[in-house]
Order: structure tokens, then C-alpha cells, then sequence
């Protein structure tokens, strides 16, 4: 019975001392928050770059500011597919559309609108291959 009540006791004095390290930790990223407004889109910033498919090294490098040159396959959650990239030139810029926003430009284009024109160039020349066929098929009477 004792070796238990001990065991308690010593587990609610863990559990207190991490949720007073969670409450500590938590006051940092607020105080980060606020002395550094873009620490939050930098945080989404790198996020974005790994689900676009840079790896830690690339992603750090975007990150930091400086330029990232890239070939390669690249992912676009809108499109739900990979567009591929000839040595484009990659960097974290602010948003022009919000300056309190961050963007990942592609050749000083933001990727939405560079996934968004291969998309539809994607989509324009399938659609020339499954219309051209169908030309003067008509029935010969």
C-alpha cells in the first residue's frame, strides 16, 4: 500500500512539473509571437515548403531568407498533383498581396499562381489531344 500512495505521489509531482514546463513553454511562443510578428508565418512558411516536397536542408535554407536554386518535382495540394521544375530559382518574400504574410516566389512569381499557370497549360494541351480527334467525324451520308 505504501510503495503505492508513493507511486502517486511522485507521478502528480511529474505531471506538475510538466504542465508547469507547458505553461512555460507557451509563454515563450507568445512573447516570440510578439516581439517577431512573422515568427507564426515563418512556422507555416516551413511547413509549406515540406509539403511542397524540399527537403530539412532546403526548407532551412528557403527559411533563412536566401535564395534556393531547385529541379525537380514540386507538390500542389490545390491541384493534387506534381509539376515539375527546371532550375528555377526559389525564395521566401512577403506576400505582395498582405505585407504581413510570407510567400515562396518561383523565378519572383508566388507558387500559387506558377502551379496554377502549369495546371492550365497541363489542362489546355490534354484537352487539344481528346478534341482534335473527334474533327470531321461527322456520319457520311
Amino acid at each position: 500500500m505504501e510503495l503505492q500512495s508513493k507511486h502517486r505521489r511522485e507521478m502528480a509531482d511529474k505531471e506538475t512539473a510538466h504542465q508547469k514546463e507547458v505553461s512555460f513553454l507557451k509563454s515563450i511562443i507568445q512573447k516570440a509571437k510578439k516581439w517577431f510578428p512573422l515568427f507564426q508565418e515563418l512556422v507555416y512558411m516551413e511547413e509549406f515548403c515540406l509539403k511542397v516536397g524540399f527537403n530539412e536542408r532546403q526548407t532551412a535554407t528557403l527559411i533563412s531568407g536566401k535564395p534556393l536554386f531547385y529541379e525537380g518535382e514540386l507538390y500542389s495540394e490545390e491541384h493534387r498533383r506534381k509539376f515539375m521544375t527546371e532550375r528555377a530559382g526559389f525564395q521566401v518574400v512577403k506576400d505582395p498581396a498582405d505585407k504581413s504574410k510570407l510567400a515562396l516566389a518561383i523565378n519572383g512569381q508566388v507558387i500559387g499562381e506558377w502551379f496554377k499557370e502549369q495546371f492550365d497549360r497541363l489542362f489546355s494541351s490534354i484537352r487539344k489531344t481528346v478534341i482534335s480527334p473527334r474533327k470531321n467525324k461527322g456520319i457520311g451520308l
